[in-house]
């Protein structure tokens, strides 16, 4: 679903309503790409393992990029990127971790994905999200 864009939710307590939203993908598509997302962070050697939250679905998507510069792209620089939804079936979160010229490692699962884990469990906690899913 696309909510309209808006910066506060609620003012001296009062919540704001009347936000326009819309459906942009089919039900179906929607639930085939949250499938698609959480086998990036859930199956035996994915690429998104290090986001996994404890008691939660996540579904996301990991990136590697390497930078462009003015004749090609540039020797040795990457960003590295995370984004994921949580809890899966009523997402509350969407964060994306996006790391500029990582130093170690250069992959999104390595250096972003733990980020997001670590940003979404505080979250989650801070707004009283229950757990979605059993303990590994």
């Amino acid at each position: 679903m696309w909510i309209q864009p808006h910066l506060a939710e609620r003012v001296g307590g009062r919540t704001l309503h009347g936000f326009k939203h819309r459906r942009v993908v089919s039900p179906a598509v929607d639930q085939a790409l949250k499938t698609m997302l959480t086998g990036v962070v859930d199956e035996h050697g994915a690429t998104g393992n290090e986001a996994q939250i404890a008691g939660y679905t996540v579904a996301g998507k990991t990136g590697t990029a390497q930078i462009p510069g003015p004749h090609g792209y540039t020797t040795g620089k990457y960003v590295a990127s995370f984004v994921g939804m949580v809890p899966v079936k009523t997402p509350r979160l969407l964060v994306l971790v996006s790391v500029e010229e990582p130093q170690s490692q250069i992959y999104g699962g390595v250096v972003a994905a733990p980020a997001f884990a670590q940003i979404a469990s505080f979250d989650l906690q801070y707004m009283s999200v229950p757990p979605d899913a059993p303990v590994h």
